[in-house]
């Protein structure tokens, strides 16, 4: 958890009291905290809680203690993928996500029309309508006209961006690459920013997690750059995203987009190619939580949080069942040295060369007619199949090319 560092130009009366918004969602955790006056005085950093939650809003609630008094707290109110679970566990309030980012994005742009969601493990397009007291003959206000979301495929969300981003680290970087989640941060800054270096991106299907792999491992073996891949991947999410979730919607302005995605600058480029007056609005990952925040203080919600019940909670949704070793993840080595046996070639020898250019590695195997294996190599591919196998013959025959022909 990153800890939390506020500046403000004030310091707060002892009367101001605060209300807590958590979007619990299904990869990062977002805070958002404000005052009785409705003014955002916080905004929690995107955070990945990498599957561990409990932890992660045990450490947030914490350092909001800490920071802001626990008695200035008034209430604590969850939304999103976890929220309704942390909710029931802490007997504080919830409010279903879609509602959240429409309170939140309303707040923030009250003229809103559309927004853009995508997450972690979901993507959204929400369509509000307003209407004023000449339309129903009372208050005016909005509603929520439509709504559509993905299905059960990740394709489209942050994920799906993240699990692309790692296969490509090796391409990016090199073999001895940490692909870990504690890193993918990092490996997606420089995914991006590698992509925003292309103009020109390739055609990437991405209706499909499976189909799209399969899609962008046929454009690296045709040798195109690596950032029109990347910067094609991101084009061909916003074109999907289009396609099944906007269909034959028109999409009226305001279009706020919203969520995790939101801070991937060349998945902004890409849909704005398709809507130009796409806008990036402030608390655009905490929407949601923004949202639940505004209205647990519209209902006057006084939802305090025992931390001990969150610490109990954790243990006693441990289930007691037998459990085999734990599991040990044993990546691929590469050995330095590629040769298994040195025969003594005393003459000019005949060889048989094998190559097996793959998507993620190329091998070769040099036998005689006695079928003996001579030489043999297993390298990552990167990308480049053209370039590492001319790097391998190139071994092959500064190595031991005087001595054999290769028939």
């Amino acid at each position: 958890m990153k800890k939390i560092s506020i500046k403000r130009e004030n310091q707060p009366q002892d009367s101001e009291r605060y209300y807590v918004g958590i979007d619990v969602g299904s990869v990062s955790l977002n805070c958002i905290v404000i005052n009785h006056k409705r003014e955002v005085v916080y905004e929690s950093p995107y955070d990945r809680h990498l599957g561990k939650v409990d932890e992660a809003v045990l450490a947030l609630i914490q350092d909001l203690y800490k920071e802001f008094g626990q008695d200035r707290i008034l209430s604590f109110s969850f939304t999103g993928n976890h929220g309704k679970k942390l909710s029931e566990e802490l007997g504080t309030f919830y409010e279903f996500e879609t509602i959240s980012q429409v309170l939140g994005a309303i707040f923030v742009r009250p003229d809103v029309r559309t927004i853009i969601s995508m997450g972690g493990q979901e993507t959204a397009l929400l369509q509000i309508n307003h209407y004023d007291v000449e339309d129903r003959g009372g208050p005016g206000g909005w509603e929520l006209e439509y709504f559509n979301t993905n299905g059960l495929c990740a394709s489209g969300t942050g994920s799906f961006i993240d699990q692309q981003a790692q296969r490509l680290a090796t391409s990016m970087y090199s073999k001895e690459t940490d692909t870990s989640l504690d890193r993918i941060d990092k490996i997606l800054a420089d995914f991006i920013r590698l992509g925003l270096k292309s103009d020109k991106p390739a055609n990437v299907a991405c209706r499909c997690t499976v189909f799209t792999k399969s899609d962008m491992i046929h454009l690296q073996n045709k040798g195109e750059k690596l950032e029109d891949i990347i910067y094609g991947l991101h084009v061909g999410n916003a074109r999907n995203y289009v396609s099944t979730i906007v269909s034959n919607r028109v999409l009226e302005e305001p279009i706020l987009f919203v969520g995790g995605l939101s801070l991937n600058d060349l998945q902004v480029k890409a849909f704005r190619s398709y809507f130009p007056g796409l806008v990036v609005p402030s608390c655009n990952t905490s929407i949601g939580a923004l949202g639940v925040a505004l209205q647990a203080l519209e209902l006057s919600r006084q939802d305090r949080v025992n931390l001990d019940m969150l610490k109990a909670g954790g243990r006693d949704n441990e289930l007691s069942v037998p459990a085999a070793p734990r599991l040990a993840l044993k990546q691929t080595t590469f050995p330095d040295t590629n040769e298994i046996q040195r025969k003594s070639l005393r003459k000019e020898t005949r060889v048989y060369l094998g190559i097996d250019i793959g998507s993620t590695t190329t091998k070769y195997a040099l036998i005689n007619e006695n079928r003996e294996i001579l030489h043999k190599a297993y390298v990552p591919t990167q990308a480049k199949p053209i370039e590492v196998t001319q790097r391998l013959l190139k071994l092959i025959r500064d190595d031991i090319g005087r001595k054999i022909e290769i028939v």
